[in-house]
């Protein structure tokens, strides 16, 4: 299994290399929901020629809600990432597949829709779509991915680390918010320190306006150390979402992935989870959800 991670700089790229990592996400904020940080289109291809030195991947992250005006300035986008020989982009905008079909990248695309991949024949679809890959719903339970996973014809990958995004609005709800109560908006965008809290709960929800909308998380980031050994066995691609993090804590992340992805010692996932489980939580791993696709 591979491990892929969000990076926050350039100097990240061999730091991380040499913690074990496998795949570079990266993203620019036009184009991208959520990202941990914004590159440029030379900063992509500075590091695009950096990782393949070192013979790993880069992915990009091109997972906006995409808008009518913006089809000639993502299909620039795509276009620019098909030059550069990038090795995924991952998207979750129907309309993005057909703009990058129509410039023949759709082998480089996999599809992460948040929550719309929650059964095997999505699989099968997106692979007659001839995708490179999936990333399955991050609220579903691990039975549920490992049985999803057990006759997969194309890649497939989870996020398995880091805060999971529950709601997004492309409206700009904090500036919405702050400017009707007569304050200034503009140091709560693109602000990572914010959180909201309901009047009849104690958890704090942390909350992000960019470029996309606005965007709220769970309150806990999650974590997959006891379940690693069965997620190796049934997924190609694992994802560490460093949001809200830095990165000295996503480089020990990564490490210590990167041991459970060589080993297989109970006292060192014993280690782990006791290490993370005090302000992390299996996300959903063993909490079936109430909704259901229909």
């Amino acid at each position: 299994m591979l491990l892929a991670a969000t990076i926050y700089s350039l100097e990240d790229i061999n730091k991380f290399n040499d913690s074990g990592l496998d795949i570079f996400i990266l993203g620019n904020k036009d184009f991208g929901n959520r990202l941990v940080s914004s590159f440029s289109e030379e900063e992509i291809k500075e590091a695009k020629l950096l990782i393949h030195s070192l013979n790993k991947q880069i992915y990009i992250n091109v997972n906006l809600i995409m808008h009518n005006e913006q089809i000639e300035s993502v299909t620039n986008y795509l276009t620019f990432l098909k030059e550069i020989d990038v090795d995924g982009i991952i998207y979750g905008d129907i309309g993005i597949y057909m703009l990058a079909k129509n410039i023949g990248i759709n082998k480089l695309m996999i599809y992460n829709p948040e929550t719309l991949n929650t059964n095997s024949y999505d699989q099968t679809f997106w692979a007659n779509k001839e995708i490179l890959g999936i990333v399955i719903s991050k609220e579903i339970t691990i039975e549920d991915i490992i049985k999803i996973s057990e006759n997969k014809t194309i890649l497939t990958g989870i996020v398995g680390h880091g805060y999971l995004n529950m709601f997004h609005s492309r409206r700009p709800l904090i500036k919405n918010f702050l400017t009707f109560n007569d304050v200034e908006s503009e140091p709560f965008i693109d602000n990572h320190n914010l959180t909201l809290v309901e009047e009849i709960r104690d958890e704090k929800y942390p909350v992000i306006e960019d470029n996309q909308g606005t965007h709220i998380f769970r309150d806990k980031p999650m974590h997959s150390f006891s379940e690693f050994d069965k997620l190796k066995q049934a997924i190609d691609i694992f994802i560490i979402d460093g949001i809200f993090k830095d990165s000295d804590y996503l480089n020990d992340v990564i490490k210590d992935y990167y041991l459970c992805n060589k080993k297989d010692k109970v006292k060192l996932k014993d280690k782990l989870v006791k290490k993370y489980e005090t302000d992390h939580d299996t996300g959903f791993l063993y909490k079936k959800t109430v909704y259901d696709k229909y």
